[in-house]
């Protein structure tokens, strides 16, 4: 996700083994037993036959409903992938980004090590922007593929620059306004973006598209 925003990009989004979804449900909900699949969970959205159902991630957002909710138009779900990739024309091209091996996107020990405290004091400058750049430079180069696949990714212990939400996060959007935190925690803030803005089409919009798309970040 945080590749194909900063790309200017529209991410698709895979698929899930639905036996995984299984397992991190919680098992003392009444309602999995009565559903078609066995599956019951808010992220997800099966499809198929029963007896071979295939699970999709569904948009995660901060309030349902709202103008920065996670819609289908921000984002591609696999099975309108499927469908888009047989209606591309002959002549069409696809391309490919890759990661560079030398990367280091994690935040630093110090940074590391502030748990909880990440969103608010992440260690600036302990990113290296520049295989970001070069990232965002590759696809530059590659104007008229229709498709841009990322290579390199895994392992992926080095290139997660993105945490989680705090599972206390805020009550309220209000609530989190007045305590002046980032809203996501990142080592991506607007001072790096501005120094990638050059380079990548989608570093302004980024925080905005964090905002909408909450749930698909990935988080170390």
């Amino acid at each position: 996700m945080t590749a194909a925003a900063l790309l200017g990009r529209r991410p698709v989004i895979p698929q899930v083994p639905c036996s995984f979804v299984r397992a991190v449900q919680s098992p003392e909900l009444w309602s999995a037993p009565k559903s078609r699949f066995g599956l019951c969970h808010a992220a997800v959205v099966a499809t198929g036959p029963p007896d071979a159902p295939t699970c999709h991630l569904t948009p995660g957002t901060w309030r349902p409903g709202g103008p920065d909710q996670c819609y289908h138009n921000a984002i591609m779900s696999h099975f309108d992938y499927v469908r888009f990739a047989a209606a591309l024309p002959a002549a069409a091209t696809n391309g490919s980004v890759r990661v560079s091996s030398a990367a280091r996107f994690a935040p630093s020990h110090a940074a590391a090590s502030a748990g909880a405290a990440f969103a608010v004091r992440y260690q600036k400058g302990s990113i290296d922007l520049a295989p970001l750049a070069r990232l965002c430079e590759q696809a530059a180069a590659q104007p008229q593929a229709a498709v841009l696949t990322l290579d390199g990714l895994l392992p992926l212990a080095d290139e997660l620059i993105d945490r989680p939400l705090p599972p206390h996060e805020f009550a309220s959007e209000a609530q989190r306004t007045q305590s002046r935190q980032p809203r996501w925690p990142s080592l991506l803030q607007q001072a790096e973006l501005r120094q990638l803005a050059s380079s990548c089409p989608g570093a302004k919009q980024l925080i905005a598209f964090r905002k909408q798309c909450v749930g698909y970040f990935l988080a170390e």
